[in-house]
Parts: C-alpha cells; structure tokens; sequence
C-alpha cells in the first residue's frame, strides 16, 4: 500500500482514489472484507484537512468518517487502510474496500468468469453476423487513459476500408452498468483516428430499454459514424436487430409509470412548529418514493414522516443515536437543540468544516441552494415555479430529476427547463439528463403539468424543454464534451460551470451551449 504522511501525498491520493472510482459503477463498500452496502458516488466524499487525508461515507441509516493512512488502487477499486475519525496512530485501523462487484471470495470471480464467457459467445456470434469483416482484436480490458470500463466486451474488426467496432454488455451486470454502455461507446469512439466508423452495441433481451431510448436521441454525423444496435440472447447465441425510436415513436410511447407529487402533509401543528424553528432555512418537501415528507436544512434532512401515518421520527443517520426518536412533547426540545446545531454547522461560516453536518450530502446542499435562489444560474428563469425530484419514476434502478423550472420567452411564454446537478466527476452526467429531459418532454406533450395544476398561472411554451447541466466548473468528468456532444442536436444542452465554493453563494462562471461535439460560447 502508499502510505499517506504528507499534505502532498495526501492530494495525490486522493486525486487517484477519485479517479478510480469514477471508472466503476456500481461501487460496493467492504470493511475488513465484510460487505456493507452498494454505494454511489454521492454517497461518500474525499477531503484533505490539515494535510490528512479523510473519507466521509454515508447513507439513510449511517454516517461515518475515517482518516485514510494507506491506500492500493487495484483494478477492481480501491483499497483504504484507514482509522476512525482524524485520531492518532494508536487508534486500530480497519480495510475500507470500494470496489465493483459483490463478495471477492465469491461473487467477483463468478461475475468475472461470466464476463469472460459472454466475451466469447459475443465473439463468435459477431464473426458469424460480419463474415466479410476481419477480426482486429477482441479484448474485455478497461482503456484506462480513455476512462473505458474492463466490464464491458469490445471488439474491433474491419471491413472494405471501414472499421467495426463492437461493444458489448453481459446480462448479469446491473441495470446501472448496462445503460451506463452508451456513454462508454461513445468515449471510446471519440477517441478513434481513421474514420470511417461503424459502432455496433450488443445489449441483453429485456434489460435494454434506457440505453435504447439513449441511442434514439444519439447522432455521431460529426464523428463520421454510423450506429448500429442489436440485442443478444446469449443463450441462443443469436443477435437481433434494433432500430431505434423515431423521435415521434420515442416521444409518444407510453412512458415509465411516473409518480407525482400529492398534498399528503403531516399534521398542521407539528409542520409550523418544526417550521417556526428556523423558517428562513428549513424546507418541507415530499420524500422520493413514498407518501411522506422530509424536513430539510440546505439538503440535510433531519426530520421526516413516512406513509400516511402522523409519526414523525427525527434524528441525522450515524451522527444523532442508534435509533430515530418519535417526536412528542417531550422530546421536541432535542429537535430544537438539533435544528439549532445543524444551522450552526451546516452554512458557509461553519466554525468546523470537518463537522459532518456541513461535509454530508454536498450535492443535496447545491440542489437547496439553487431552489432558493433559481436566478443564480438563470436570470430568465421564473423562481415561482422551482420543482424538485418531480415527476420520479420506477424502473430497475431509481432516478430523480434534480430541479424542474420554466424560463420566460420574448413572446411571454414560458419554456420548461430541466437541471441535473452534480458536485463531483460524474461519467453519466450527460446521459442522465437525456433521461430526465426524455420523461419530462414526454409529458409536456400529454398536457400533464397542465392536468396536474403544475406552472399555474403561467403558458408554457410548445417547445421541448432546455436541458442544463450544472456542476462546479473544475468537476466536469474529462468526457463530458465527448459524450455531449453526441447528443442530437434537437435536444438543446447546455453546460453550466459554477464555483468551486459554492457554499458561500453560487456564482456562474460560464454557460456553454453543447452542439455536435463543438462547445459554443452561449
């Protein structure tokens, strides 16, 4: 392992250990080889601090923070040698794993082995589907300088002057990874010399619905390349063509069961009584996936009730008890001490940045910022009509759409205007906006906001909505313009850079509009 003694070392380390986890997903957490959790990259954090090197992990049951001493970047993740909390050496030190895959014992080397047998099949059911093509190589290895991923199968042929490049995703991975193949055959294309090229994607029967739709909103004209898309049956060793939507087909299709938000509020008197502790701060919103409603400090949730039930529980995961007291008489004076804590904590002038009320749920706390203040990023933007996590929808995996907004038009309309916000490097920015973009076009045209009384008062225009993607400016992943600009231009896209120090205020740096791979200055 590298030991971490230096402020120097400790930035190195840090930047290494991001890096490669961006490059797996889904990321799994082990602490001395027991697995906890499947994790994402919001929910842990990399900090320097005072020349220590710390991770932050969290979730809805915990929160924890360890000094990392030592760590072993391997090409499954990473390893960490790490004792809890900024102690000194006498403390004992525990592995901290993040890693893909599940068990190492187990379940790596068996997803391992299926990964190399779908390699195989796919090869020889390809050789048999171009038998004019010669095969160049046929590798399942991650092109690390590109930012590749080892989990998919890639294979390079030629054909009359035409290079075929094929990649392939196993049925076994997670639903996350085999729509997450879009964005990595795109990169791996935007970095092909000698075009001609014809990129061909394999996707497994029944689980390709997402990167389908993807492929349907893709236009590589400006690379000189052609798509292709079949699905594979790797059992029958066969593969079937794909044709993408139309745009009419994709945009008329019956979409995801969507879930909208309802007035299924928790008891008048306990909401104005947790309000009236610090109303300028604390905000009530619906919780992601259930009938209840969370009570939020810049993104910190610290209260919620759950269902139709009455009960409110309140309490920070990991950071306030083992267990989540019931709010009553008796205990409102401790939520009153906690709302008082975190507002001391968590704002731009905390007196200790390494508490974990101002380091948890970074992103939670931009997305707070910008609903607050939607004219920080957009003087055009109506901040009467700023909607967050609406519509969600249900799928094998959850998504939630960051902010929803409308900005006025010259002619006095109102256009729709969907914003995905990240804090961190993230790979699928892009791709994850063309999904939110997707559901909300989809029901802009069924007159559902309308039908739902959403954006009373104002007339929306009949135009597709704006896509913005906002992130501090030096935490663009290095493919966002790769990725983004294989977007079709249809979709108007624009890149918003903001300040590395967003707590204290978010200031726009730039707004670039996102066209065929060509960033315009907006």
């Amino acid at each position: 392992m590298i030991q971490i003694r230096t402020n120097d070392e400790a930035v190195d380390a840090k930047y290494m250990i991001e890096q490669a986890c961006i490059k797996i997903s889904p990321l799994y957490l082990f602490i001395n080889e027991q697995q906890i959790e499947a994790i994402d990259q919001r929910s842990f954090e990399l900090t320097v601090e005072w020349g220590r090197l710390i991770i932050y992990i969290w979730d809805d049951e915990r929160s924890s923070s360890w000094r990392v001493r030592a760590c072993e970047i391997k090409s499954s993740g990473v390893d960490l040698l790490a004792t809890n909390g900024p102690g000194g050496p006498g403390r004992e030190s525990v592995l901290i794993s993040l890693r893909e895959g599940l068990n190492r014992q187990v379940d790596e080397p068996d997803l391992k082995q299926k990964r190399e047998n779908y390699a195989e099949s796919l090869r020889e059911a390809i050789k048999r589907k171009f038998r004019l093509a010669t095969m160049v190589r046929a590798t399942t290895g991650p092109v690390r300088q590109q930012g590749v991923p080892g989990r998919y199968a890639r294979i390079l042929m030629k054909q009359k002057g035409e290079k075929i490049m094929v990649m392939g995703v196993c049925g076994d991975e997670a639903q996350a990874d085999i729509d997450s193949v879009i964005a990595a055959g795109l990169i791996w294309i935007g970095n092909t010399k000698n075009k001609p090229v014809r990129l061909v994607f394999c996707l497994p029967q029944g689980r390709s619905q997402t990167a389908i739709e993807r492929l349907s909103l893709i236009d590589l004209s400006h690379l000189k390349a052609r798509l292709e898309c079949y699905e594979y049956d790797q059992e029958k060793s066969e593969l079937t063509p794909v044709v993408p939507l139309s745009q009419g087909e994709l945009l008329n299709r019956h979409p995801y069961d969507l879930e909208w938000p309802g007035d299924n509020l928790s008891s008048a008197i306990w909401r104005s009584r947790i309000l009236s502790l610090a109303p300028d701060l604390i905000e009530v919103r619906p919780r992601t996936g259930s009938d209840g409603e969370g009570f939020f400090i810049h993104g910190l949730e610290f209260a919620r009730r759950a269902g139709n039930l009455g009960t409110i529980k309140f309490g920070i995961a990991g950071q306030t008890g083992p267990s989540m007291p019931i709010l009553t008489e008796a205990s409102f004076k401790d939520l009153e001490r906690l709302v008082g804590s975190i507002g001391r904590f968590r704002c731009a002038g905390s007196p200790d940045r390494r508490h974990p009320f101002y380091r948890l749920r970074a992103e939670a706390w931009l997305e707070s910022l910008l609903r607050r203040d939607i004219h920080s990023i957009d003087l055009a933007l109506d901040e009467r009509y700023v909607y967050s996590q609406i519509p969600t929808w249900r799928a094998e995996e959850r998504y939630v759409i960051d902010l929803l907004t409308a900005r006025q038009e010259s002619d006095g309309s109102h256009r729709l205007v969907v914003i995905e916000i990240k804090a961190v490097e993230d790979l699928q920015l892009p791709l994850q906006g063309l999904d939110y973009w997707l559901r909300i076009e989809q029901a802009r045209i069924r007159n559902e906001f309308e039908r739902r009384g959403l954006f009373r008062g104002i007339r929306l225009a009949d135009k597709p909505p704006l896509l913005y993607l906002v992130a501090p400016r030096l935490r663009f992943h290095r493919s966002f313009e790769t990725v983004s600009g294989c977007i079709s231009s249809q979709i108007e896209l624009f890149r918003v850079g903001i300040n590395t120090n967003w707590r204290e205020g978010v200031k726009v740096h730039s707004v670039d509009r996102c066209d065929s791979a060509i960033i315009k200055q907006l």
